[in-house]
Parts: structure tokens; sequence; C-alpha cells
């Protein structure tokens, strides 16, 4: 990575910091620009950014990054710079959701870059000092120029593969018939005298009894 591109990427947050009025999604075009330049700098010309794509089955992360056309090479979650401890994001409801479902994840605050590869952590890199930013008020220095790099690459490299056997297509589609199975059944048993309550009830407690033949009843 060229180092003029990190310093100019903090340059902008640090700028944007300090007009005091900005919210997560102020930081959005700065992180987009960063991506974009970097896939043309690295030779990677068919790499489109998308902030704030359509919504998917599995919920709306705030960067899509493709071909423009089919092929998806991964997403982006972005937390506000502010949010210090990435910890607690990772294992919220919704990022479990992401690296669930999509196999190429970053998580970020803008200043931390963590790259989950099937639900995985396989790499992360600070570019700069977030205490330097919010308490000192400063613009922090550029730094880990080399390991940023290297996970950036490790991201722009994934793609899926390209022709799928009978037995990786069954589960991935296994996959996501259970996953939106699951969302369904608890989203209705939470539905007042829902028909589904007790059968969600009992699976859930595991509250079953045989009768004298061995059927199951609940």
């Amino acid at each position: 990575m060229r180092l003029a591109l990190l310093e100019s990427y903090i340059k902008k947050i640090w700028k944007k910091f300090s007009q005091d009025d900005a919210r997560e999604e102020s930081y959005y075009s700065i992180l987009e620009d960063l991506l974009t330049e970097y896939a043309k700098s690295s030779q990677r010309n068919n790499i489109c950014v998308t902030t704030l794509p359509k919504k998917t089955e599995t919920g709306n992360p705030d960067f899509r990054i493709w071909d423009g056309s089919q092929q998806i090479t991964g997403y982006i979650g972005a937390k506000a710079h502010i949010v210090k401890d990435l910890d607690e994001i990772a294992v919220s409801e919704q990022l479990q959701r992401y690296l669930k479902n999509f196999p190429n994840v970053i998580l970020t605050n803008f200043l931390e870059f963590r790259l989950y590869r099937n639900g995985e952590l396989i790499d992360s890199v600070m570019v700069g000092r977030q205490d330097t930013l919010v308490r000192m008020g400063i613009k922090p220095p550029a730094e880990h120029e080399q390991a940023f790099k290297n996970l950036l690459d490790k991201f722009f490299s994934f793609f899926l593969p390209k022709d799928y056997t009978a037995e990786t297509l069954a589960q991935v589609l296994a996959e996501k018939t259970r996953f939106l199975r699951e969302q369904v059944v608890k989203e209705e048993a939470k539905e007042e005298n829902s028909a589904l309550t007790g059968f969600y009830d009992a699976f859930t407690l595991k509250r079953f009894k045989r009768d004298e033949q061995g059927k199951v009843w609940l």
C-alpha cells in the first residue's frame, strides 16, 4: 500500500471528526474512497464498492464489495469511530448473523479492521490509534501499512468456487434453509396466541415423553 493513501485516509477521518457534528454514516464515503483507490492501485479494476446496499435476507451490511455484475467479494460492517472495543460488536447477534451467512467479512470502527473468513477471525490491524483521535483530539499517525495491505489483499482476493458440486451446493442450501427456518419460527413464536408457541417452547426446552408404542408426544 502506498503510504500516501493511508495517510490521506487518516487525515480525512481526523478532519471529519474535528467538525464535531459527524455520526457513523458521515465516515462512509471516506472508507469507500480508500477501498476504491486501493483496488485500483492493486490492479483490481473490476471491483465495485456499494455503500448501504439493498437489504439481504441476512440483514443490511454497510458495504458490499463486488464486480458490479454477479460475483460478490465480501461485506463490511462499520461501527462508529468512538467504539473502542470491537470485541462486544463481534459477539453481537447482528455480526454473528453476518458471519454465519457471509464467508468474507470485515468489521471496522474506521481505525481497527478485523477480517473474518467463514466465521473465523483470521486477521486484525490497527491503522491509527483511537485514543489519539477521540481522547486527545489530534490526528493519529498512520501505522501498520504493510499489515493493512496484507489484510486488504486477503479480503479482495477472496472468491466463491465457480463450479459447485451437488454436495457443496446442497450444503449451502441446507445452511440457508436452516437459518431462515429458525428466524421464521422465532418471529412466529413471539406472537401472542401463536400456534407455534407451544411447539417452539417444547422443542427448545426438550419437553418430550413417549407412549407405550415409543411415539413422541409433546
